[in-house]
């Protein structure tokens, strides 16, 4: 058991390399497998904002917007290649978050926080579908060209694939370091209590702020690569029902991991592609295995690993009790047979 514990993360590589084996073999798969790192990476924000700084964060898809239309606008009118894009892209949708920032996190958070950034989605929605000068409004960008390095083309699938890869896993590296340095320490002791964060001296809001800049700069590198990969863009694309969904994977994953917001975006992209040949009942057996993941794994399906089939029986039949509130009902005969017995 110490052994798959020390080795986690070789393991869930091997797993990510090994799908990576098998798409390369079907490029209807490889399609929905860039999909799942694009997502990948945005999730991977989230899990620093909500996860780390515990702040709802629900206007994600709006800076994946802001950085897919600003690669987009400057590919396409400017001529500037792709890769400048990205660090123009990276620092725009930061600096969006970071104006954000300042009204927002004087919220208390919870609902208040995510009714806001849930607002800010629908105000980029309706900036980039007006501002027809610069983002052709609802007509969309068109003729967004893939990115190349000398010789090598990225237009077809399977090397952008692997395009995507290698920035989930410099992604993935630059936030482990992140999170295991003074930044990381100062976000999980505000997610256990600000109130007592606050009292040692740690200025919580500044480091929910610099949290937030480093969630929406990821979704801004996020919509560099989503830009290429779809070839259009169209409002419609970023409003906040991708957001939902974003969350919603960096939960069924595990919110407080970075390896659970990879797993979590994953399942939940290919999740609808494999239950397709169910027709109608498609999304409903999502919805469903999504319930139940929420119901019986609250960490996240990232809590599995490193587990014997037994923990893992002893984890669920737990959950059930509490969920059947058989729990309460022994501790409420306990106290009773107390009573009793004075």
């Amino acid at each position: 058991m110490n052994v798959i514990k020390k080795f986690r993360k070789q393991i869930i590589m091997v797993i990510l390399l090994a799908l990576v084996v098998y798409l390369s073999f079907n490029s209807y798969f490889v399609f929905v497998g860039i999909n799942s790192l694009i997502n990948a990476i945005a999730v991977m924000g989230i899990v620093i904002i909500s996860g780390y700084a515990k702040q709802l964060h629900l206007g994600q898809s709006a800076f994946l917007g802001i950085g897919a239309y600003t690669s987009a606008i400057l590919m396409t009118k400017c001529g500037i290649s792709f890769w400048l894009t990205i660090p123009v892209s990276m620092v725009l949708a930061g600096l969006f978050g970071w104006i954000l920032s300042i009204p927002t996190l004087k919220l208390k958070g919870g609902s208040y926080l995510a009714l806001v950034t849930q607002t800010f989605g629908e105000i980029i929605y309706v900036l980039l579908l007006n501002m027809t000068w610069l983002t052709n409004g609802p007509f969309g960008i068109t003729g967004i060209k893939a990115p190349k390095v000398g010789p090598i083309n990225f237009v077809k699938l399977q090397p952008y694939f692997f395009l995507c890869l290698a920035f989930l896993v410099i992604v993935y590296l630059a936030l482990k370091r992140i999170v295991k340095v003074k930044f990381g320490r100062f976000f999980i002791s505000i997610r256990e209590s600000e109130e007592a964060a606050q009292s040692i001296g740690i200025n919580t809001r500044k480091y929910k702020m610099v949290a937030f800049v480093i969630a929406t700069s990821i979704a801004g590198l996020a919509g560099v690569l989503y830009g290429p990969f779809i070839g259009y863009l169209s409002p419609e694309q970023f409003r906040w029902q991708p957001s939902l969904i974003l969350v919603s994977m960096a939960i069924v994953g595990g919110l407080t991991s970075l390896e659970g917001g990879i797993i979590g975006a994953v399942l939940l992209t290919f999740l609808p592609e494999l239950l397709r040949s169910t027709d109608q009942l498609r999304m409903i057996l999502y919805g469903v295995i999504v319930i139940l993941t929420l119901a019986f794994l609250p960490d996240g399906i990232i809590s599995l690993f490193g587990k014997k089939p037994k923990e893992i029986k002893k984890m669920l039949s737990a959950q059930w009790d509490n969920l059947s509130d058989k729990t309460i009902r022994r501790k409420k005969k306990k106290v009773k047979a107390a009573r009793l017995e004075k």
